[in-house]
This record gives C-alpha cells, structure tokens and sequence, in this order.
C-alpha cells in the first residue's frame, strides 16, 4: 500500500530520523512509518486547522509514534505477554453475549405470563423488580441465591426504595437482572464464586478473529491462530491482510490466545511479509478453515446446502470478486461494493464496510479485484450472501497508473 505523499516525498532529515528512532524504540522504520501514517490519518487536519505546517504534522507523528511504540514495548515486557507476527485473516462482527440473552429474557417477561415469570424466579434465571408507583420496588429472587446457599428452587419477596442500578428494561414498569451464575457457589479451585448469584453485567462484548501467525521469532510454520478480545478490546477492527505484531496472553492450547487490555495493539509491520511462503490468495487457498468459492459468490447456495445447522453456524468462504462502486461514508472510511466477475453470474453484490482508521487501505480504484472472506448464509428471502470479515486486494487499478498488480504489494 502507498503511503501518504507527506512522508515519502520529505528531506532526507526526518529519513534519518525515522531511522534513529526505529533503532531507539526497538521495531522497523516500516512499522514507524505505518504508525505514523495512523497518527496522522486521526490528526492531521486539527494540527493544520491549529496552523501547523505540513512539516510540522510530520515530526508530531514521528515523535507521537515513537513514544507510543516505546510505551507499548515497556508494557509488553510488564505484560508478560508473547508477541505475535503474522496477519488477522478473518475479523468478524463482535458480538454482546449478555445483551442479546437480556433482549430474550425481555421479550419473555414483557409477555406477561405470570407462571412463566415466575419460574424463571424460582429457577434462579432472573431477579425481578416491580414498580409500585409510589417511589418503591417489589423485589423478586431466589432466596437460596441472595444467601450465597447450595441452590433450591423458590422465590421471596422484599420491598425496596430504590431500583439498583444497571437493570434491564423490559417494559409495563418492570426491570430485571439475570443471574451470572446459579450452578457454581465454588469455583474448582475451591474458591467462592463471585459471579455465583450475582447480578449478570448488561454487557459482555466477545470478538474471536482468526489470525495467521506464529509467535516472534520462532522457526514455526505460519498457523491459524484463534485470538479472543472481550470488553472495550473486542470493540478494536483489527484490519485483515495487513502484516504485522500484536502481544497477546497465550493459552495452554498453542492455537488460541487472549486479547490483554492495554497491551494488546495491533502494529503494522511489511517486513513480516517476507515470512509467508506466497500472497494471502494462494495462503487462503491452502487452509482447512476456509471454503474457496471457486465460482465466486455464485458457489454460496450450493456451499451452504451442504452444510449441517452445526457447521454453518462458524463457516468462513473465500471468493475473488471485483469491485463496481466505492462509496465515501460521511464519517470516513468507504462501502465498497462488490459483484462476481463472471458477467453471467446472477449472484447478487456484497457490501464491505471500511471503517474511517482503514481508509488508507482502499488505495484501488472500480474494476479492481478483490478476495473477500466471510461467512456464507442464505437470506430469508433466499438470497446468498456474504458477511465480509476480511478482503485483501488482489488486481489493483489506480487512475494514475494503468497498470495492474497481481500481487497486492506482497513478495
């Protein structure tokens, strides 16, 4: 990928520069200079609307950069952390596990059945808080639960003054918690469970992305690697087929690694490139994991059939596509529309939703060809689709320069 005019066409000085400060801080001037393209991509127009020069943009981003990667290197050796080289290849939507279980909790009690209601008390699902209209609440629970007891099945009242904070809503002047955990008082450990009857949080944000990668200097072949992101870490769109490094808190299982809040940044780095064996095409093409489209989306229906509920529910498809429209979001970032290149294909388009921090990624133009992966599922109006989780840009055409590349800038 191109980087921004600002830092290629600069005297030699800030060159030298970014030399001197790669060596000071510890990584490669490609991973300096991407970084630097991020800072100045999030900052360069409040620096000029403050009546910076464009040099002066330049060397806040190469000092900002510099610091930042310093600052990450000392909580990565704080961390304990192992730092990975690789790249994500599948980033998919993250997904809220304790607010999609209160949205169904909702639409149960929001029914109003009182038996139904009232054996999800008794069975320790929820604990129930009824509005009086007079400034109190009717408190409803499983008493073995508030007492931190072995469980039994019941349900006690108490009247309250306030409503805790942090219910769910479910409407009619009813709120509720669910249960964090009614089966477990002792962890296997020994320990008490703290999460044992306790109000569940509103919201558990979960993201697990396949990565690509290996942990640094190791010998190791290039694997798939599962990384999970919870909490506000789960909320980070880590770009797919950008090499690079990301500490991460490894798990007993070698193919699975935890996200670790304050440490876990991804940074862009091209040398890792030269640690794949071939472009991400012909890397996709050989994993077990993903599904080659070899018609391109016209293969989803037919792929999809043959799959049972079970492996539907986690299965990634690749296909090359090309692309027909880019869009510019008000907010940055682009929808890029894409469509088989079979001009007989009667699939239907696919949308990728490039957030404002990837735009410097779409550096193509229409006619372009791209390789998406996602997950392939028919719409309830029988429709094939493809919910994109990563795309690498396969054949670019850049207005200026006619010319194609069959390699996406990749050795």
């Amino acid at each position: 990928m191109a980087r921004t005019k600002d830092i290629v066409g600069e005297k030699m000085d800030l060159d030298q520069m970014i030399t001197r400060i790669s060596k000071n801080v510890g990584t490669t001037e490609e991973a300096l200079r991407s970084r630097m393209e991020t800072v100045l991509a999030e900052n360069r127009n409040t620096w000029l609307d403050a009546g910076k020069s464009e040099d002066d943009c330049n060397l806040n981003a190469l000092r900002i950069s510099g610091r930042q990667i310093k600052s990450e290197g000392e909580r990565l050796k704080r961390s304990g952390a192992t730092l990975y080289e690789g790249m994500f290849v599948s980033v998919p939507r993250y997904k809220d596990w304790a607010d999609l279980a209160y949205k169904k909790a909702a639409g149960t009690i929001s029914q109003g059945n009182e038996t139904v209601i009232e054996t999800l008390i008794e069975e320790g699902n929820v604990i129930l808080y009824e509005d009086n209209n007079d400034g109190t609440y009717t408190k409803k629970y499983n008493p073995s639960l508030a007492q931190k007891a072995d469980f039994q099945s019941g349900m006690a009242e108490t009247e309250i003054s306030e409503l805790p904070k942090h219910t769910y809503d479910a409407g009619n002047g009813i709120h509720f918690h669910l249960v964090w955990d009614k089966n477990n008082p002792k962890f296997p450990s020994g320990d008490d469970n703290w999460k044992y009857g306790k109000p569940r949080p509103l919201s558990e944000k979960d993201r697990t992305c396949m990565f690509l990668g290996r942990p640094q200097g190791s010998k190791d072949d290039m694997r798939v690697i599962s990384m999970r992101f919870n909490g506000a870490l789960a909320e980070t769109q880590f770009p797919a087929f950008v090499a690079g490094t990301i500490p991460m808190r490894p798990a007993r299982n070698a193919d699975l690694a935890y996200g670790k809040a304050g440490v876990s940044v991804f940074n862009r780095d091209d040398t890792v490139q030269s640690s794949f064996s071939s472009a991400p095409d012909a890397l996709i093409a050989g994993l077990d994991q993903i599904k080659t489209l070899e018609n391109g989306l016209q293969d989803i229906e037919a792929y999809v059939g043959s799959l049972s509920d079970k492996e539907r529910w986690d299965a990634l498809a690749a296909a090359i596509v090309e692309v027909i429209h880019i869009d510019p979001r008000d907010n940055g970032g682009y929808i890029i529309t894409t469509g088989d290149l079979d001009i007989m294909s009667t699939a239907g388009t696919v949308d990728i939703y490039v957030p404002a921090q990837q735009e410097s990624l779409v550096d193509f133009s229409v006619g372009s060809t791209l390789m998406l992966v996602g997950s392939p599922y028919m719409s309830r109006d029988g429709e094939a689709k493809l919910a994109v989780t990563g795309w690498w840009c396969a054949e670019s055409l850049v207005a200026s320069a006619p010319e194609t590349s069959d390699d996406g800038g990749w050795d």
